[in-house]
């Protein structure tokens, strides 16, 4: 058997699962500075960010705009001092900039499948009419 890079490995998965292309884009491996400004977006919107817990990061790139949609699952602590469960995030970053398009509520990990087969580029409103 062959060696695989993580890029092939990830395509290779997320094929299975019914993630690997999408209309408009295609897997894009992070960098660590995609990953840490990820990070940093989901955080400003957790209640303890330090004990935050993360899964599932993978990230969709926008072929016709170049933008990256990157969706994961993240877990942190809650008002009451308990882990409630893993939430889904969207995070788009656009050249320098990053954006949380939603953090979801704890959903049951038998639903982080169907999670991941949703994770396609972010479109805003405005792009439309963008030529």
């Amino acid at each position: 058997m062959g060696k695989f890079t993580n890029a092939t490995l990830a395509a290779a998965l997320l094929a299975l699962s019914g993630c690997s292309t999408v209309e408009t884009g295609w897997i894009h491996e992070l960098t660590p500075a995609d990953i840490e400004v990820t990070k940093a977006t989901v955080s400003a919107h957790l209640l303890d960010p330090r004990s935050a817990h993360w899964s599932h990061m993978i990230a969709v790139r926008d072929n016709a705009y170049g933008d990256v949609t990157v969706c994961g699952m993240v877990n942190s602590k809650a008002i009451n001092g308990g882990y409630p469960g893993m939430r889904p995030y969207r995070v788009l970053l656009q050249g320098g900039s990053s954006q949380l398009v939603s953090l979801a509520p704890p959903i049951r990990l038998w639903d982080n499948a169907a999670h991941h087969r949703g994770c396609k580029p972010h479109v805003t409103s405005e792009r439309r009419y963008v030529k």
